[in-house]
């Protein structure tokens, strides 16, 4: 059996995790012994996932605040111990010491992910880092053309008809949903109990938000709109799932604009249990100022859900505007309460966006997709 490392900086709730998680699957599937090296933070949950499809986690445990030739050379020394085969590195920062690492470790097959696309804030210093970091990889994959389009200029989807050899140097490979998963989840669920529980009417329209709470995700435009749309209907009610940095803020401003009875922050949840709190939203809001795929739309157009999105990066690439959902300009509050007041109003505009949907998602993003391009290229 090949031995495969995958590097990643942190396990925690989040997308990028989710895709490790796949890309072990996979792997594992076509009987590889793969280990997963975290550098930083990690979550037990997170680690049990892993776990329980055998894919065994090593905690690295190096402290955030490593000075960057310290990492490389830490790195580089348990890299030795390992030998593996393959290292698949998720590009995340600090994404390109662990390629440097890599390739002083004499590890020659060596492929990295990056998860987010460029963005002005990250500078040019980020993107020439980039480039130069994938220029020491095999291959270097990104999770949407769009992002890879951010990074590098130019996009293309990878072929697994073609091989590896005839691929370009970098390409896009999409994240994966597991529709069937999500399909046995949203059979076994109850709506009704899960209202009942969370003190909502079952006559209320609910929108709803699954995100890490920072900046980035634009939980707090959802807000906005949200505080101005409740005014002109009482019948709505937001619901929020995920937590991070801006938790306390964000409840903060519910407070302040005075709708608090109308909005349920649920926290914390596994994988599993979202998608089950997924079964009794009517609409589902991804407000991000950036993004690089737009999993929780999949997810949520997977599950026949209309999506509402900003119009960034890699969810334009998922959501098709006014066919599986609405897609308005970053950060434009009112943009976001007319998409929203559209879809508030019309059931059936909201069955028929869930319904393309999830036939989008099937023929772009589903799991047998990402299986067979990443067994594609691992074999080749």
């Amino acid at each position: 059996m090949s031995e495969f490392l995958i590097l990643i900086p942190c396990l925690l709730n989040g997308g990028t995790e989710i895709q490790t998680l796949h890309l072990a699957k996979v792997l594992m599937d076509c009987h590889k012994t793969v280990k997963v090296l975290c550098f930083f933070e990690s979550d037990q949950n997170i680690i049990n996932d892993f776990n329980k499809i055998g894919a065994e986690v090593v905690l690295l445990d190096f402290n955030r605040r490593i000075f960057f030739v310290d990492f490389i050379i830490k790195l580089k020394r348990t890299l030795k111990l390992f030998h593996p085969t393959i290292v698949h590195i998720q590009y995340m920062a600090p994404g390109a010491l662990p390629i440097i690492a890599a390739r002083l470790a004499g590890i020659e097959k060596i492929f990295a992910t990056v998860h987010q696309p460029w963005t002005y804030s990250h500078g040019l210093l980020a993107r020439i880092i980039l480039r130069v970091a994938s220029l020491l990889t095999t291959k270097f994959i990104a999770v949407s053309l769009n992002a890879e389009k951010s990074w590098f200029g130019s996009a293309t989807l990878y072929n697994e008809k073609r091989s590896l050899k005839s691929q370009p140097h970098h390409f896009t490979i999409h994240n994966a949903i597991n529709t069937a998963e999500i399909d046995q989840i949203l059979a076994r669920t109850n709506p009704s109990q899960i209202k009942q529980d969370l003190n909502i009417s079952t006559e209320k329209v609910i929108i709803g938000s699954i995100s890490r709470l920072r900046k980035e995700k634009g939980v707090d435009i959802l807000l906005d709109a949200f505080s101005q749309l409740v005014d002109q209907n009482k019948n709505i009610h937001l619901v929020i799932i995920g937590t991070g940095p801006d938790e306390d803020d964000l409840k903060a401003k519910v407070i302040e604009a005075g709708c608090q009875n109308q909005v349920s922050f649920y926290g914390q949840t596994k994988w599993g249990h979202a998608m089950e709190l997924l079964s009794i939203i009517d609409i589902v809001v991804v407000p991000s100022r950036f993004e690089g795929f737009g999993l929780t739309a999949a997810e949520a157009m997977a599950a026949e859900k209309p999506v509402i999105a900003s119009d960034t990066t890699g969810l334009k690439e998922v959501v098709i505007d006014h066919e599986t959902g609405i897609l308005f300009s970053v950060g434009n509050v009112s943009a976001l309460v007319l998409a929203l007041q559209e879809l508030v109003i019309d059931p059936d505009l909201r069955y028929r966006y869930g319904l393309a949907g999830k036939k989008r998602v099937t023929q772009y993003f589903s799991s047998e997709i990402f299986t067979n391009k990443i067994t594609a290229l691992y074999n080749d």
